[in-house]
């Protein structure tokens, strides 16, 4: 009985949450570290800091899997694209990479961040501003 009552609230709280808006519409996505790398590819220094932790490894980009930002279907041009904030596991170092995101139109013109950008009309983004930080793996 008690089951039988959380199934149907839990069904009905997916539906309030669809009818809402509220359904998946962005979250966490998996992506390789060489995607990453072409992500960041403008802050040498970050860069090299990731550069020197895989040859320390002795790891190659391609078999590193990370976490990034997926945007939602909302994003009418962008829906499963990554984005900062992006987590990554390299030995036995963790490294959370967040940026300052600018989107922007199919023409280049600017459209805002995140909150202000028309999620409609935003063919792409550029990133910026990056901040790291390495911890010891959990």
């Amino acid at each position: 009985m008690i089951r039988t009552f959380l199934l149907i609230l839990c069904a009905a709280a997916s539906v309030f949450a669809v009818s809402a808006g509220l359904a998946v519409a962005q979250g966490g996505g998996s992506l390789g570290l060489d995607d990453v790398l072409d992500a960041v590819k403008t802050d040498a220094r970050l860069t090299a800091e990731i550069n020197d932790e895989l040859k320390k490894n002795d790891l190659k980009a391609e078999a590193v899997i990370c976490t990034g930002f997926r945007h939602g279907n909302q994003w009418t041009e962008l829906s499963g694209a990554r984005a900062s904030p992006y987590e990554c596991d390299i030995g036995k170092r963790s490294l959370t990479i967040e940026a300052d995101r600018v989107y922007l139109d199919a023409k280049g013109k600017p459209l805002g961040d995140m909150k202000k950008a028309n999620k409609k009309r935003a063919d792409s983004f550029k990133e910026s501003n990056f901040r790291w930080t390495w911890k010891p793996v959990k």
